[in-house]
């Protein structure tokens, strides 16, 4: 993998916070449910099971991720969201459903990559309408290139999956050639746990805005 500057994908902005919202992040240093890495994670002893797990990259509002761990218990889940809005919103939802396979952190994803995660550990990564920087000068912005791919695929299990979601065609087709391109990934049907997700805000306005969705699972070979 080659060296490159990590260029951040995204802009940390000061959005509203509603007073729900503050009160999760006011206490999210002492909820079990968050946590900042500061050495190489271990799954089992974070989640005290041995359950499979699946990271996810930038979840928003946190719906999806939380619906999807409500009906998946039996596997477990960090989501990764660099804004704070999207922390106290799914420490809310984790309480009120009561979720013990859900932890979450606000850090960037390619330092959580590098920093934290052994290799061979996650079942799989999603990315869900990750930001599609639609400026041509800005495409470097984008998280997805070969060198995060080569990431993702470290960290996974073999027959471990990535799953990307995008409206944004031109972006989507270039996250095709990246994954045809690199021969260790292999494209599969959709993995079981996303067969029937919810949709989420994002989806909802790339739809009424008649954009296509384009969905890609692979595999690690």
């Amino acid at each position: 993998m080659r060296n490159e500057e990590h260029i951040k994908s995204f802009v940390k902005r000061s959005g509203r916070i509603t007073n729900v919202q503050r009160y999760f992040l006011k206490n999210k240093k002492n909820n079990h449910n968050f946590f900042t890495p500061t050495e190489t994670i271990n799954l089992y002893k974070l989640f005290d099971n041995k359950n499979p797990c699946v990271l996810d990259i930038g979840f928003g509002d946190g719906k999806l991720l939380s619906n999807i761990a409500k009906i998946n218990t039996n596997i477990n889940f960090i989501g990764l969201e660099v804004y704070e809005s999207g922390i106290g919103n799914i420490l809310k939802q984790i309480e009120k459903s009561n979720l013990s396979n859900l932890k979450v952190s606000n850090i960037d994803a390619v330092s959580f990559l590098k920093k934290y995660v052994q290799n061979n550990s996650f079942y799989g990564i999603s990315l869900f309408f990750p930001d599609p920087w639609p400026k041509k000068r800005h495409y470097k912005r984008r998280i997805i290139n070969a060198n995060f791919l080569e990431n993702m695929l470290m960290k996974i299990k073999k027959n471990g999956f990535v799953k990307i979601v995008t409206d944004w065609e031109n972006y989507g087709e270039r996250i095709i050639e990246l994954l045809d391109e690199n021969k260790k990934f292999e494209k599969i049907q959709d993995i079981s746990i996303y067969k029937e997700r919810i949709l989420t805000k994002f989806e909802k306005r790339g739809i009424s805005q008649g954009n296509r969705i384009i969905d890609l699972t692979y595999k690690a070979k």
